[in-house]
């Protein structure tokens, strides 16, 4: 079984950084407080680009993932973040630790 991270690439709309990390932080501590096979949840702030903010999430298989992508909250978060994000880039990855 493998473990996946999700890396997810956010440019954001001019003047809403602060709102998108504010809401951002309450959906992650929700993933982290529901979700059992969420194993990791971080919020990246690249130090070269003002208005990109990065997701860093790991998820214990195919499965703890796809039950994230259902939750409610997850919904509402995509709804109320949608209007400050100008672009988001989804990278599914599995973990090559091993």
């Amino acid at each position: 079984m493998s473990t996946f991270a999700l890396v997810v690439e956010l440019e954001l709309k001019l003047g809403q950084k602060d709102a998108f990390l504010a809401r951002a932080r309450k959906h992650r501590d929700a993933v982290l407080a529901q979700e059992a096979g969420c194993q990791r949840f971080d919020l990246l702030n690249p130090e070269e680009n003002g208005d990109t903010v990065l997701l860093y999430e790991v998820y214990a298989d195919q499965a703890a993932l796809d039950a994230h992508f259902e939750t409610p909250y997850m919904k509402q978060y995509l709804e109320d973040t949608g209007p400050m994000v100008a672009s988001r880039v989804r990278r599914l990855c599995t973990l090559a630790n091993d």
